[in-house]
C-alpha cells in the first residue's frame, strides 16, 4: 500500500466561478461595494483580468469611462514591451558577439557549455 497524498484545498469559491455564476453573485456584491475603483475591486474579488471585469460590469449596467479603459490598454502594452526588452537583455540576445559569452573555445569547454563550443567551432571553422 502506498502513501496517501494530502488533498489540496480548492481556491476560494468566488474565484472558481464561471461567468454566469459571477454575474449573479456580482449583482449583490455591487450593492455592498464601497471602494473607489469598481473595476479593480471586481478584478480582485472575483480573480479575473481587467478586460473580463470590464465586459461583465458593462453587462451589469455599470458605466465605465472609455478613456480609462483605453489608458489601461496602452499601459499594458507598454509594460509588455518593457518586459520583453528586459528579457532580451537578460538572455544575452543584445550581445554583439553571438549568443554565447565566450571569446575562445577553451573558455566554453571549461565552462561546460558544449552548445556554445559547438557553435563556436562551426563559426570559426576549427
Amino acid at each position: 500500500m502506498g502513501r496517501r497524498r494530502k488533498k489540496k484545498q480548492l481556491g476560494s469559491r468566488r474565484k472558481r466561478m464561471q461567468r454566469s455564476a459571477r454575474l449573479q453573485s456580482a449583482a449583490s456584491w455591487l450593492k455592498e461595494y464601497g471602494g473607489k475603483n469598481v473595476l479593480r475591486g471586481y478584478c480582485k474579488h472575483f480573480g479575473v483580468d481587467w478586460r473580463c471585469a470590464a465586459v461583465e460590469l458593462k453587462q451589469l449596467g455599470v458605466r465605465l469611462d472609455p478613456e480609462y479603459l483605453k489608458q489601461r490598454e496602452i499601459t499594458e502594452q507598454e509594460l509588455a514591451k518593457s518586459r520583453q526588452q528586459r528579457r532580451a537583455a537578460q538572455s544575452g540576445e543584445a550581445s554583439s558577439d553571438g549568443w554565447y559569452n565566450y571569446s575562445v573555445p577553451l573558455e566554453a569547454y571549461l565552462g561546460e557549455d558544449y552548445a556554445a563550443l559547438y557553435a563556436m567551432e562551426h563559426e570559426f571553422g576549427t
